[in-house]
């Protein structure tokens, strides 16, 4: 999938590459549908959520499958091969649109319990970190004291209830290192070997921004105690606008 701020110029600019893929579709029924993929049920209700300054609105996903769904319909034909990735790829790139699928994605499958739960508390931890508007999804755009890479602190609560703390630092090249934990324990977190020390549950990951958005898949840092490791990995949770999965870039 694809992700876009909801601001007037890359929405602008997605619906005119659209036009040209789908030059048959009325430009009253394109907007439904990118409306509809985005999350909303019609575009006035899109526009509507469009308020305040453009630097702070979201990043939103792209669902490939619920724009041709609301074509369909509208009464257009299936287009079961469509993907909103095609539209930045090649070509000069839109403005503001960006992929959060790496071609490693494709190589990373989320099987165990222990994967599970590390994807679900790191994805918890960004959203987190990205709704308190610490930071943003653009390259650079950071909004938290560099305090020398040490990490600003942050909490924030899983969906179970419990409660738990961020740390987010900046890696440089535009990648931001997060680590989190469950029922944390003082400000360890900060530190990328904390393990235990850092509550009942801590992980680590880094988020890329200068060539997508993702965050970079490595559970090997992360610890879990055996009583709270089904629980994370039963989480229902969305990554708001990034992917969830790319190697780890060296």
């Amino acid at each position: 999938m694809a992700a876009t701020p909801l601001c007037a110029s890359p929405l602008a600019a997605l619906k005119k590459t659209l036009r040209d893929e789908f030059p048959d579709v009325k430009s009253s029924h394109l907007s439904e549908a990118l409306a509809c993929s985005l999350g909303f049920r019609t575009h006035a209700a899109m526009q509507a959520a469009m308020v305040g300054s453009e630097q702070d609105r979201p990043f939103v996903l792209l669902r490939s499958s619920q724009f041709v769904d609301r074509l369909v319909q509208l009464g257009y034909d299936d287009d079961p091969e469509f993907d909103f990735e095609m539209t930045i790829g090649g070509g000069e790139p839109l403005l503001g649109v960006v992929s959060t699928v790496p071609v490693s994605a494709y190589e990373i499958e989320y099987k165990t319990l222990r994967q599970r739960a590390w994807r679900n508390l790191l994805v918890c931890a960004i959203n987190a970190a990205l709704e308190q508007r610490l930071f943003s999804l653009r390259p650079g755009d950071n909004r938290f004291p560099d305090n020398m890479r040490r990490g600003e602190l942050f909490e924030f609560v899983l969906p179970n209830g419990m409660p738990a703390r961020g740390s987010v630092a900046d890696a440089g090249f535009h990648e931001l290192s997060v680590h989190a934990a469950v029922n944390p324990n003082g400000d360890t977190v900060r530190a990328f070997n904390a393990g235990f020390h850092a509550g009942d549950a801590f992980g680590t990951t880094w988020i890329e921004r200068e060539r997508g958005a993702w965050m970079q898949s490595s559970d090997d840092s992360f610890h879990c105690r055996k009583w709270l490791l089904a629980e994370l990995a039963e989480l229902q949770v969305a990554p708001l606008g990034y992917g969830d999965r790319g190697r780890v870039i060296m």
